[in-house]
């Protein structure tokens, strides 16, 4: 009997323990969703000419941000670029648990994350 108290107690503690995990996924997620669609510029170039404002920079300085940014945004997709398969395949995986563990009415709130999310990504990938 006390065994499957045990059991029946480690298995509560587990669902609790879940619902914290699953919770604060979303609230990170819906976090940094919000906060960075107000608080980011809305395009690389206007986030460039912010920094540039903010460090006082003369037009040498200027076109020198530009080249050392560019040249650092190449190099990134020539590493991400063969691994990204296997880390949007980890993503998907870790949003399916996700969304398998929601409510209908938390599923609907999760899917219009996701969707603001890949919003965003589809306008960072255009500037």
């Amino acid at each position: 009997m006390s065994n499957t108290i045990q059991r029946t107690k480690a298995q509560a503690i587990f669902f609790l323990l879940g619902a914290v995990l699953v919770g604060c996924a979303l609230g990170f997620t819906a976090n940094r969703a919000i906060a960075r669609r107000d608080m980011l510029p809305k395009d690389q170039r206007s986030s460039r000419t912010q920094l540039a404002d903010r460090l006082q920079l003369d037009n040498v300085q200027r076109r020198m941000l530009d080249s050392v940014l560019d040249h650092r945004n190449d190099a990134m997709k020539v590493l991400i670029d063969p691994v990204r398969p296997r880390l949007d395949s980890l993503r998907f995986a870790a949003r399916a648990v996700i969304r398998a563990r929601l409510t209908p009415a938390q599923q609907a709130a999760w899917d219009q994350v996701l969707l603001e999310l890949a919003q965003d990504s589809v306008g960072n990938q255009r500037r």
